[in-house]
Parts: structure tokens; C-alpha cells; sequence
């Protein structure tokens, strides 16, 4: 179906419900609906720890949100809490099974939830006994399953009452959850969020829903986009931005419709609070508000989440030293490996990153690579990939021209140290943890070129000319890069942002995922036969005198 087409479909859509909103009723003029909104909590059921100079700072948390919203359900009885999807994350998710993310969330009295990307970073199987920990109405709207328990568990949409007013929800799943998690073959997605919405307000009215909420995977733009082409919506809440809006944005729909758009951040460190008033049907944008409520220790404990999130503390311990996989031979991590050429445990994190992202081109900087020891060969468990890989950083996919992969390899080029008369220079050159492993791609560097030349703000001196050759793996085979064809590289989050001076990289088209580095390398190697991994080079970077 061409765009046209789908825009002509929304819009017969559109008419007959337009008409429909001019028969149903309406909630009493000046209704006011509270709502407290938890965003992205990522498996933080303890509060965060943060370091700055020598005063340690403590924040978010569901021990601490659970006794806010506790406080704020006190003085409003009538607020409805809901929350926004990625409530797990990594190791915590991984070995317990939802039990403790989704028990806690069921005692700290939220009322719907949305299913984000990471409840599918394990498949449906582990999402479904994760479910099976609590009761809270799980919404997607845009998702079907072959899965018939699946099905059943997971609802398009839920109507809850605050006070008199009953309220529908609905929520929407990111359509690039198969780029982004692992929902497998069996979960269907529906990208039409225009034409999904209007048949979730249509649903939900028929139902006799006076205000309309919907909880979003999506990203900002794409937020703005639905709320712009959509009429019954009062607010959407949440997105894949992981960041906090401090306030509201307003867009403007058909028929002067008016929707709100807010997210609340990650790890509990904020609870969104709406208070939503509504006249004649319509959002009063006046009398209408959303502020961010900090988490913190001084905002008291909820003793049933903090029991839950002792217990598995302790298990998370044991857990820890449990083993993830094999290393067949010791691997040599050391920060003057990583930095300084090809690197076998370089070659395997950026195939990882490669395989699980389904791109092109797999990169890590050699100063995302830490531990600085040589790794012996055994059982591996996760503190040891945490020593490896210790910064937790999502990963992005950015899509780059030919051109542009050149230069970046060009700057990473310029991070080397070595050659006749190289006189590294810290101020003007690349950091030596800018020096890129990789995968999908064969290089050729010179010493004796001259290095590239930036300045710590990320401006260009001048450009080297230490790489000689450069091929990418394409269709079987290598081939020469071509200068016009646009590239997509799996790199983490630091680098996608043109970190370590590879500015480049910055000017690439950018898809955040909410997947982090560590997981994808410990996916990858518990997807290889007996979770078993041999480490060597090949050949895919080589650094030459002459």
C-alpha cells in the first residue's frame, strides 16, 4: 500500500470517529484525572549510587519511588499508576526471571503496565514466566502473538476508573522492537500506529471511556508525529528517549484536538505526576499540568518492595560469579592490545555487536574495552564481563556513507602511537582509546603516514594519511568500500556521539536501542555452541611501518 493510500485509509478512519466523539458523552465539565507515571525502571529496584568528587549520592530506585507514589496515592486516592514499559534489564532479568521486577511493581500498586523492548531481550518464552509473577494488566496494541498464552496475557487496552472518570489505556510498541530486542518470529508487529490508535479510540469509547492515555515505546518524534494526525488522545506518556521531559509538550491535531506528550525518565530517579483536566471531551490545556517528582532516600521506603529487592540482592550476588560461558584460551585484554592493533577479544566484542544488530560493521573504541589484564581461559561469569565491559552503554546503530566510514577509520588512524618522528601530542591527536576493534571490515594503516590532527573540542586540524586500504565484508565476500553507499555500524553510545574526538561519527544518522553493550556480548556468547568461544586474529587490521 502506498503512503498516499495509507493516509487516505487514515482519514476515512478518522471521519467516522470524529462523528462518533459528537455522540458519546463526555465527562462533566472540569473532570481532573491524576495520574503518576513511572518510566523506564530498567530492574533499578534498589536506589542508584553516584560518585561526584568524594560525597556519594543516592537516587531512584523502586524502594524509594514505590514509597513516594505511596505518599502521593495517600493524598489522591484517586490517582491512577501506570508504567511505561522496560521495567527489566540485563543480568537481574536474565537469571530471575522478571520475578522480583514485576512483584515489586505489583506492590507498589501499579495498575497497567506497557511491554517495552527489553521484556523481549530473552524471547517470548522468558517474558511469559516473567508474567507469571503478577497480575498488573500488560498492554500492546500493536503486537499479536502465535503464542495462544501469550495472547491471552497481554491486552490492546484497559479501562480503569479515577474517581467517577473512567479512563482508557492504551499502549504502543516500538516498530523497530525486532532491530532493537529479540521478539522472535512468533510476535507480529504492526507499524500502522495511526490506523492501531484509532481503532484503540474507537474501542475504548464504545466502552465508555471518558479520557484516553497512551503508553509509548516510540520515540519522540515519532510521539509528536501520532499525536499530529490523531483526535481522541488526551496524553501519551512515555518513549524510548530513557530521558526525563520537564515539561509537557502540547501537539496540535485535527480539529484543534490538543494532546500532551511527557516522559519520565529512567531507573525510577523521577515519577511523573499528570494532572489531566478535561472539558467538553477536550484536554483543558490551562488547568491542565505535568511535573517530575525526584526520587530520593527522603522519599521513604515501601517495606514490601524493599524486602522483595533485599532478597534477590543477595541471590544477584551469587548470581554474579555464575558462569556464562567459556573461554577456550586466555585472551589478552590489556589496554595496550586494545589500543594498539587488531585485538582477539576486540575481534569478538564487535562481532557480537555485528551479529546481534544484524548491521554492516560491528566497532568498539579500545578505550570502552577495560579489565587491562590478560584473561585466563575457563569459565566465564558475569563479573567478569562487567570487568571487561563496565560501562553499560547502550548501543546505537549509525548510518554512514562510505566517505564517512574512511575518515573515522582515518581519526582512528590518528589515535595510534608509533612511526619515525611521531610525536604523539595528546592536545591535537585522537586519544589512544579512540583506536577502533572491528568487525565486517579489513584495514590497512601506515606509521609512516602522517596522523590526523583534532582539537579537544572536536574540530579538525587536518586530515592523515595512515589508511591505506580498507574492504568490507558484502554479500560473502570482500569488497572494496564503496565512497557512495550508505553503511550501518553497530557502536556503542559514547562513540555514536562522536566521543574520543571521532566527530564523524556524529554526523551519521542515528537509531538509539535500549540494548546495552554487555548484553549483547553475553547473548552472543551463550548463543555459540557449548557457550564456548576460541579467540585469534585474522588479519582484519594491519599496521605497517612502511
Amino acid at each position: 500500500m502506498t503512503h498516499f493510500k495509507q493516509r487516505i485509509l487514515s482519514r476515512t478512519l478518522l471521519l467516522p470517529l470524529f462523528l462518533f466523539f459528537l455522540l458519546a458523552p463526555s465527562p462533566a465539565a472540569g473532570a481532573r484525572i491524576s495520574v503518576l507515571f513511572l518510566g523506564d525502571l530498567h530492574s533499578q529496584l534498589l536506589p542508584v549510587s553516584l560518585k561526584t568528587n568524594k560525597t556519594t549520592v543516592f537516587f531512584g530506585g523502586l524502594v524509594h519511588g514505590a514509597g513516594l507514589l505511596a505518599k502521593e496515592k495517600a493524598a489522591e486516592p484517586d490517582s491512577l499508576i501506570l508504567q511505561g514499559g522496560d521495567a527489566v534489564s540485563g543480568i537481574t532479568w536474565l537469571h530471575f526471571s522478571g520475578e522480583p521486577e514485576f512483584s515489586a511493581l505489583a506492590a507498589a500498586g501499579v495498575q497497567a503496565m506497557l511491554l517495552g523492548n527489553h521484556e523481549f531481550n530473552y524471547g517470548p518464552e522468558h517474558l511469559k514466566r516473567g508474567l507469571s509473577f503478577s497480575s498488573i494488566p500488560v498492554l500492546s496494541s500493536n503486537l499479536t502473538f502465535d503464542d495462544w498464552e501469550l495472547a491471552e496475557r497481554v491486552s490492546r487496552h484497559v479501562i480503569l476508573k479515577s474517581g467517577d472518570t473512567s479512563v482508557g489505556v492504551f499502549g504502543l510498541a516500538s516498530p523497530n522492537l525486532s532491530a532493537q530486542a529479540s521478539p522472535g518470529p512468533r510476535v507480529h508487529i504492526d507499524r500502522n500506529l495511526e490506523d492501531v490508535s484509532v481503532k484503540m479510540i474507537r474501542e475504548l469509547r464504545e466502552k465508555g471511556a471518558e479520557a484516553i492515555i497512551a503508553l509509548s515505546r516510540l520515540t519522540r518524534e515519532e510521539n509528536a508525529n501520532l499525536a499530529s494526525s490523531l483526535e481522541g488522545v488526551h496524553a501519551i506518556l512515555g518513549g524510548s528517549s530513557n530521558e526525563e521531559t520537564p515539561n509537557a509538550l502540547f501537539v496540535q491535531g485535527p480539529n484543534g484536538w490538543e494532546t500532551l506528550l511527557a516522559e519520565s525518565g529512567a531507573y525510577g530517579a523521577f515519577i511523573g505526576k499528570l494532572a489531566l483536566t478535561i472539558s467538553e471531551g477536550r484536554t483543558d490545556r490551562e488547568k491542565t499540568s505535568w511535573k517530575l517528582l525526584r526520587v530520593t532516600p527522603q522519599s521513604g521506603r515501601h517495606p514490601e518492595v524493599e524486602r522483595i529487592a533485599s532478597s534477590f540482592e543477595n541471590r544477584l550476588n551469587e548470581a554474579l560469579i555464575s558462569t556464562v560461558g567459556i573461554f577456550e584460551n586466555y585472551v589478552d585484554g590489556r589496554s595496550s592490545t586494545v589500543r594498539g592493533g587488531e585485538s582477539s577479544l576486540g575481534n569478538f566484542i564487535c562481532d557480537a555487536l555485528r551479529w546481534r544488530f544484524k548491521t554492516d560493521i560491528g566497532m568498539i573504541n579500545g578505550g570502552g574495552i577495560r579489565g587491562d589484564r590478560v584473561f585466563p581461559a575457563g569459565n566465564i561469569s558475569w563479573k567478569t564481563l562487567m570487568e571487561i565491559l563496565p560501562y553499560n552503554n547502550p548501543v546505537y546503530i549509525v548510518s554512514l556513507k562510505g566517505s564517512q566510514l574512511r575518515q573515522i577509520l582515518e581519526l582512528s588512524a590518528g589515535a595510534l602511537k608509533g612511526g619515525e618522528n611521531d610525536h604523539y601530542d595528546p592536545n591535537t591527536r585522537p586519544h589512544t582509546g579512540a583506536f577502533l576493534q572491528l568487525s565486517g571490515l579489513r584495514v590497512e594503516y601506515s606509521l609512516k603516514g602522517e596522523p590526523s590532527l583534532v582539537e579537544a573540542d572536536g574540530k579538525l586540524i587536518r586530515w592523515g594519511n595512515r589508511l591505506r586500504s580498507l574492504s568490507v565484508f558484502s554479500d560473502g565476500e570482500w569488497r572494496p568500500l564503496d565512497d557512495d553507499r550508505v553503511y550501518t555500524v553497530a557502536v556503542n553510545s559514547w562513540t555514536a556521539g562522536g566521543g574520543d574526538r571521532l566527530f564523524v561519527f556524529a554526523e551519521g544518522t542515528t537509531e538509539k536501542t535500549d540494548i546495552r553493550d554487555i548484553d549483547a556480548v553475553a547473548e552472543y556468547l551463550m548463543s555459540r555452541k557449548d557457550k564456548t568461544v576460541r579467540f585469534g586474529k585474522d588479519g582484519r587490521i594491519r599496521i605497517t611501518d612502511s
